[in-house]
């Protein structure tokens, strides 16, 4: 059953990589609207599978709000030397809003319930954040971000930029991914996955203008 969980993880984590070889197949012209279509997707398996973290309301905010909170403030911080840099109005959008709403359906909102499900991973292997503070670092939650972090590959090659575009989304996916378990929810994560990209939209944006000035 575990080994099930983890295929449905890897699965769904290389879902997009799939949907834009079929698209390929039938007019590569399409290929620029692979994110939707797997998007829909995503959506049509959050309707199906479940125990997800997709349609529920958070519980547990006060447990929170300060792990938020401190997300936030680092957002702003960190998020200028990502280098993220989308260029033209569709892929600023996808950047800043499609791309977060849907990898948080699929990696906390889909694969990290699907973890979570087996003891061994939601609960039995966790680590206490700043002294019981934050809510607890669960096995599942690693395995999620790694995932996350590996399949920013489908957009990316392999070299030294994709590479901290990978720690990063590691970083994220830790912190993400202890707030979805903790409140059963992706409502909280969308907004904070949304905050960093858009923070860092916008410094790679005013960079671009100043150079060409």
């Amino acid at each position: 059953l575990m080994l099930g969980a983890l295929l449905a993880a890897v699965l769904i984590s290389f879902l997009f990589k799939i949907v834009q070889w079929i698209t390929g197949l039938f007019d590569k012209r399409f290929l620029r609207y692979t994110i939707y279509y797997w998007g829909i997707l995503l959506i049509a398996a959050s309707l199906i599978i479940k125990s997800n973290y997709v349609f529920h309301l958070p519980r547990n905010i006060p447990v929170v709000l300060p792990l938020c909170l401190i997300i936030l403030l680092i957002n702003l911080l960190i998020s200028r030397r990502s280098g993220y840099s989308p260029v033209g109005l569709f892929n600023r959008i996808n950047f800043v809003i499609t791309y977060p709403v849907f990898e948080e359906i699929a990696f906390r909102g889909l694969i990290l319930p699907i973890l979570v499900r087996h003891q061994s991973l939601g609960e039995k292997f966790t680590l206490e954040l700043g002294n019981g503070l934050f809510p607890k670092l669960s096995l599942a939650v690693i395995i999620t971000a790694v995932l996350f972090a590996v399949s920013h590959l489908q957009y990316y090659k392999l070299n030294a930029e994709s590479i901290r575009f990978m720690l990063f989304a590691v970083s994220g996916g830790l912190f993400f991914g202890v707030i979805a378990q903790a409140t059963e929810s992706i409502l909280l994560t969308i907004p904070l996955h949304i905050a960093f990209n858009s923070s860092a939209a916008l410094y790679a944006y005013r960079t671009t203008k100043q150079q060409r000035k």
